[in-house]
């Protein structure tokens, strides 16, 4: 019985600690409308520094070799497009020719 008494005791500290921990930490999930607006800003302009070009949305040669991380890639036997460069390095060379 005093085993059991022993074992309650420090089991109730613990389970008081993990809940106010916890409480805190949803606490905290609740924030200020301005710096949750401030970090969406912030995650979007570190989304578009790093962002890959959309270049097979580029229709025409002038347009794909403007951007530097663009090719623009003949072929005789498919239609020509423009391709990101690792993608241009990887297109077998019997069919496409790339700028």
């Amino acid at each position: 019985m005093a085993t059991t008494i022993c074992k309650l005791s420090t089991l109730f500290p613990i389970l008081f600690l993990l809940l106010s921990t916890l409480s805190q930490l949803s606490a905290a999930d609740v924030e200020d409308p301005y710096v949750s607006r401030f970090r969406s800003l912030l995650a979007l302009q570190r989304n578009n520094k790093n962002q890959i070009p959309n270049c097979g949305e580029m229709m025409s040669r002038s347009q794909c070799l403007q951007n530097p991380k663009c090719r623009w890639c003949r072929s005789e036997a498919l239609d020509d497009m423009c391709f990101i460069k690792s993608e241009a390095w990887r297109l077998p060379q019997q069919v496409f020719l790339c700028d």
